[in-house]
């Protein structure tokens, strides 16, 4: 099924699973379906079953919204009290959709206490109080974790009374997008029909003969192998360590557990020369969760904030790391806790589960301490191709993928197929009784006016990023003075700023002839002397100095533009 036929579904107010093997696109469909939602005004609460999964979908755990906790049963003394709070009950009766992501990572008896409470606080005896369900993920990768060892149809989310209750249409989407060549596609595809040949295992224990430009990421099964080899190769480097710590806020015994959760360090210790990895998306500046560079320096924002870790990517563009925020919010997108840390973490290794829901670029993987079905497969579909590959080793239960979650991927494939055969105008006449039931608007001023009201909010960004939309525009420098209301000496500023902080930013259009290019490189040369009275804050020449040489005859902002082109 193809995203545009899922979404349609979805739309339509039916229970849904939306599921599909890694890098189909999964998240991007649902956040599709919740801007939807949003700009129709219709309340949707977006959980997820673990808090690093959260906060990636910029929500909050099924387990805090729902009001279940850590509980492992429900008792009518529990529904009570959770009914006497104002706020649980005020959150779950407005809410008309409720979406549930890494639903393989929920436990049955979970689901089947999420279905009890709705039905409690709402006071209906419909299948989660009556809200449209939407539960996304893989049966493939990594289940619900047990201190025990249990079998799979006593913990797999699909084995629920609430699962059979809610009976969701099965969305399975098959177009990759992660997987750009078709060998790691079959591969994957062959791990995930428990059916992988000798030519599947020869070509991945090839993979070890594979070189990178920038060495990968070891993969490990256990926090142990990971944890000595970041500590090893750092304390390696010869250079200052800069230490940054996070900045924490809201309820304590929430933050403990939410902290654990999360692949971001509270206290990140860094030098230049470290492999790092990023762990936020980024779409506007090309950097995805699991985007891989090197630490080259630690330089001050355009704001003088910092400094922060300058970090060199595989296609040589520099980025400066600065501080993001992950958090837990409520319905009203107002954060329950927040951790706020500049979004990077040593990246010589990670474990194969925190690195779900990442794409890496390139990745060293040992996969010869398997010790669970699933490892293997999530390990192998963080990466785009084969090439991105180097595996040390790997063991039978690395490709070996648990049979109850076989058997019913099987099932869903097929009840997939059956609802992709309807045509989509039979879901289209749905969407409008969906958005009223749901107390949303279908009144097209509303729709544009909430549109417009959000996204005011939402771009909210600096002085010096609103200059760099005007630059991809194409705008001259007088155009960008022009609309921005600012002088040109002010704009011709911000290119030198830009040149520091956002490297990759293309500003070639507005380089000085090189005439003048070349007096003022050989004048800041001559001046580069070492006296530190010739100095200013930022480390370059002063500019009074260029222009006492020039002999006053070439302004400062002019000057300040030439800075974003010397190579100093």
């Amino acid at each position: 099924m193809f995203q545009e036929k899922a979404l349609s579904i979805l739309k339509s107010g039916k229970n849904v699973f939306l599921t599909g093997s890694a890098g189909t696109g999964k998240t991007y469909t649902l956040n599709s379906y919740i801007q939807w939602l949003k700009e129709h005004k219709v309340p949707v609460a977006i959980t997820a079953s673990t808090g690093i999964a959260a906060t990636h979908m910029n929500g909050t755990t099924i387990h805090s919204w729902s009001g279940i906790g850590i509980k492992n049963t429900l008792t009518h003394s529990d529904l009570k009290s959770m009914q006497g709070k104002q706020y649980l009950t005020k959150n779950i009766s407005k809410t008309h959709v409720l979406i549930i992501d890494e639903i393989s990572m929920l436990h049955r008896n979970q689901l089947d206490m999420i279905n009890q409470a709705l039905k409690y606080l709402r006071n209906s005896a419909q299948p989660f109080g009556g809200m449209q369900v939407v539960f996304a993920g893989d049966f493939f990768q990594l289940p619900p974790v047990s201190k025990e060892s249990i079998p799979s149809r006593e913990k797999f989310a699909f084995m629920s009374k609430a699962w059979v209750e809610a009976a969701p249409v099965a969305c399975y989407l098959t177009e990759q997008y992660r997987q750009t060549k078709n060998e790691l596609n079959t591969i994957l595809n062959q791990i995930r029909g428990n059916e992988i040949d000798e030519s599947g295992v020869q070509l991945l224990q090839e993979t070890r003969f594979n070189e990178h430009t920038i060495e990968p990421t070891k993969l490990y099964s256990h926090n142990a192998d990971v944890d000595a080899m970041n500590e090893k190769e750092l304390a390696e480097l010869e250079e200052e360590k800069w230490e940054f710590f996070a900045t924490k806020k809201g309820n304590q015994k929430m933050m403990d557990s939410f902290v654990k959760s999360l692949i971001v360090q509270d206290k990140l210790i860094l030098k230049k020369g470290a492999k790092v990895m990023f762990l936020k998306n980024n779409h506007e500046r090309a950097i995805m969760n699991g985007t891989l560079g090197v630490v080259v320096d630690f330089k001050k924002d355009i704001d003088e904030n910092g400094p922060f870790p300058l970090v060199q990517l595989m296609d040589k563009r520099k980025i400066l790391a600065k501080p993001d925020i992950w958090s837990i919010n409520n319905e009203k997108g107002t954060p329950l806790v927040s951790l706020e840390q500049v979004p990077i973490r040593l990246a010589w290794a990670i474990t194969v589960h925190k690195s779900q829901g990442m794409t890496l670029e390139a990745a060293e993987i040992d996969l010869s301490k398997a010790f669970e079905p699933g490892q293997g497969y999530v390990a192998l579909s963080r990466l785009k191709d084969l090439e991105g590959l180097k595996l040390l080793g790997i063991n039978r239960m690395a490709i070996e993928v648990d049979a109850l979650a076989l058997k019913a991927d099987q099932r869903f494939q097929e009840l997939s197929q059956e609802i992709d055969n309807l045509p989509e105008s039979d879901f289209e006449k749905d969407w409008k009784s969906h958005i009223i039931a749901s107390g949303g608007t279908t009144d097209p001023k509303e729709i544009k006016k909430h549109k417009a009201k959000t996204q005011a909010k939402e771009k909210k960004i600096s002085t010096y990023e609103q200059t760099i939309e005007l630059i991809k525009d194409g705008k001259s420098l007088h155009e960008i003075s022009d609309h921005r209301g600012m002088a040109l000496t002010t704009i011709q500023g911000h290119i030198l700023k830009i040149s520091d902080t956002y490297p990759e930013v293309n500003i070639e259009a507005y380089k000085p002839d090189e005439v003048l290019m070349d007096r003022i490189k050989k004048i800041y040369s001559e001046a580069d002397n070492g006296n530190e009275e010739n100095y200013s804050t930022d480390g370059r020449i002063k500019s009074r100095i260029i222009f006492k040489e020039l002999g006053g005859k070439i302004d400062y902002g002019t000057i300040k533009l030439a800075y974003a082109y010397l190579d100093i």
